[in-house]
């Protein structure tokens, strides 16, 4: 819930790229919990995060299931490439 909260304002938002660099500046890798929508999403991506975990980006599971590896469309989850049709390739 923090982190949601957080993304509620605009001004949190500016703090966070220098205290994600800050944190890299002393080798931490920065983890964000709690990404449930496309907002939460794009902060956290802007941000320069290194990792990323919510209910946005996939839904729990069982102990012991495998679970599928690639890469997640990061455009359609940020709504940004619903009308696009690739043409060639």
């Amino acid at each position: 819930t923090w982190f949601a909260e957080f993304c509620r304002h605009a001004a949190a938002e500016r703090f966070f790229r220098p205290l994600v660099s800050a944190l890299h500046d002393r080798g931490a890798k920065v983890l964000v919990e709690g990404i449930e929508q496309s907002t939460h999403l794009r902060v956290a991506l802007d941000g320069g995060v290194d990792l990323m975990q919510g209910f946005y980006l996939a839904r729990p599971a069982l102990a012991g299931t495998v679970f599928d590896e690639e890469p997640l469309p990061i455009d359609r989850l940020l709504g940004m490439a619903s009308n696009v049709v690739p043409l060639f390739g």
